[in-house]
């Protein structure tokens, strides 16, 4: 967990640690429900986890963008990038479905 010390050093105050911190929070738990909607919604054709697969896609595209030119980061990114490519692949190919 961070210390007063921590958030000191980093250069950002307290309180938008704490903002930083639960919109991480608040992303990490749109991403588990919107995988739950898609699971659930895996055998119907859905518009619903097609705009899901769009909202988790777009934000890691910009982040991977946006990534310098620091090989480990861009790694890491394409890696990221996958599994959001893959959700929103798998939605648009089911919701096209006959």
């Amino acid at each position: 967990m961070l210390d007063k010390g921590d958030v000191l050093a980093s250069g950002i105050s307290g309180e938008q640690a704490f903002k930083e911190l639960m919109l991480t929070y608040g992303a990490s738990a749109f991403q588990i429900i919107a995988g739950l909607f898609g699971l659930i919604l895996a055998k119907k054709k859905s518009l619903f986890t097609v705009i899901l697969g769009l909202l988790l896609f777009i934000p890691q595209l910009i982040q991977f963008i946006h990534t310098d030119d620091n090989i480990p980061f861009i790694i890491v990114n394409i890696v990221f990038l996958i599994f959001p490519y893959y959700y929103l692949h798998s939605a648009y190919k089911n919701f096209k479905k006959d």
